[in-house]
């Protein structure tokens, strides 16, 4: 999408081309001054402006600096009368993009805007998927996620295992990525696999592949994700559910570096970078033996923590402009930003689901919005503006309450984990309920 400002005191000019932009699928906006070009474009976000050099109140390339300053990722186009190429040069040097020479056919002026406005949103995803790597993939300036970057950086440089622990929806393999892509030198395949969706027979097979043989429908030889990823790493989500009598040949891995396919009698050696995922307490499942204590301690050799979206400030209004960007780009939706209204809904939402939520929700919004700016109205249970003559303060039983209802989000609901944090039991968190 994009979205352009025509700025030219012939009013006949002015409804022509704005005309072409709309039937292009751009969004237009007009002006007939220089002082009014300027005030649209304090308040409104323009992609490419189209400027009249003989403009009633100043001269268009001696306006050419104040847009710039005013919004410094703005293309410009100039219109004049004026075919000689001293006017071309000096709007070129002033910081104008291209230049057209009036009178011109819509033809002409319809090349130039396609050209321009498909070659910046070219640019500008290829600025998304740039940033969709490594590091840069991290979103957020929270002193956590500060924490968490300069973690990533060092974990990068070695081969050791990593566990990655945090709520559903944190992003645990966006960071599992992030190591692999920031390693210096060849990182090699990223290869994953979800413990908690296999069977343990099918999870065994297709993590250490199997011999022709192993079992009835064993017809050939099968490379397992194992060899797939070496040289590489395998990235390991949700390993509390990985079978107990799995996790032997796993820890037997990580300390030789070899292991056996299902139904072989010779050991084969791989180069592999171990790094697991859980939203599961492991020590929980340590005390009630689902998971091996001596695997945990040598996945553990670089533990990672990711907060909840909850804990991690003003990063909840980065990540929602950043997801409002790759939407509105996919789905070709000329939307600017969010009002004050949604910022303050943003900002007050609990995020249950975490990051998974809030891009689930900006998509949903965007999808259905109609208007350049998004107030998140479908975040009911925000209310981002006080009731006139509401009192500031609540009293201790509605402030309990909403602890309760905090905690308890936070935990997806989990009562026992929830009057455990509370510090009170099972039984009076029930009767509080």
């Amino acid at each position: 999408m994009g979205s352009v400002l025509i700025v030219d005191d012939y009013e006949v000019l002015r409804y022509s081309l704005a005309k072409v932009v709309k039937k292009q699928g751009y969004s237009v906006t007009t002006a007939a001054s220089g002082k009014d070009a300027i005030e649209i474009l304090q308040s409104t976000v323009i992609d490419l402006v189209f400027l009249d050099i003989g403009l009633p109140d100043v001269n268009g390339i001696q306006l050419i600096p104040t847009i710039l300053e005013t919004c410094n990722d703005v293309e410009i186009v100039i219109l004049t009368g004026i075919n000689d190429a001293k006017t071309a040069v000096e709007a070129l040097r002033a910081g104008a993009l291209d230049y057209i020479v009036k009178p011109f056919d819509l033809i002409e002026f319809k090349s130039v805007l396609n050209r321009i406005l498909q070659a910046r949103t070219s640019r500008n995803k290829a600025n998304l998927e740039q940033a969709a790597i490594g590091l840069n993939a991290i979103i957020g300036d929270s002193p956590v996620m500060r924490k968490i970057k300069q973690t990533i950086k060092t974990a990068a440089e070695v081969d050791s295992a990593v566990l990655i622990s945090g709520e559903t929806g944190t992003g645990k393999e966006l960071v599992a990525r992030a190591i692999h892509e920031t390693k210096s030198g060849p990182a090699g395949v990223f290869v994953t696999i979800d413990c908690g969706t296999l069977s343990s027979a099918l999870i065994e097979s297709e993590l250490f592949g199997h011999e022709k043989g192993a079992f009835t429908d064993a017809r050939r030889d099968k490379k397992g994700l194992i060899e797939v990823a070496a040289g590489g790493t395998l990235f390991l989500d949700e390993i509390g559910n990985l079978p107990i009598d799995l996790q032997p040949k796993l820890l037997r891995l990580i300390e030789e570096s070899t292991f056996r396919r299902v139904g072989g009698i010779k050991d084969i050696h791989v180069n592999i970078r171990i790094i697991a995922a859980s939203n599961a307490n492991l020590v929980e499942n340590i005390a009630n033996a689902s998971f091996r204590e001596d695997l945990y301690y040598r996945l553990n050799v670089i533990p990672i923590q990711l907060p909840a979206l909850r804990e991690r400030g003003n990063d909840v209004i980065l990540l929602a402009e950043h997801f409002l960007q790759q939407f509105a780009m996919e789905l070709k939706r000329p939307i600017q930003g969010f009002t004050q209204e949604g910022i303050a809904r943003l900002q007050q939402h609990g995020w249950a689901g975490n990051i998974r939520e809030l891009r689930n929700t900006v998509e949903r919004e965007v999808i259905f919005n109609k208007t350049l700016w998004m107030s998140m109205n479908s975040l009911t249970n925000c209310s981002p503006t006080k009731v006139r003559g509401e009192s500031p303060f609540v009293s201790l039983k509605d402030m309990e309450r909403r602890y309760i209802e905090k905690v308890l989000a936070g935990v997806n609901n989990n009562k026992s984990k929830a009057a455990r944090i509370l510090g009170i039991s099972r039984t009076t968190l029930r009767d509080k309920l």
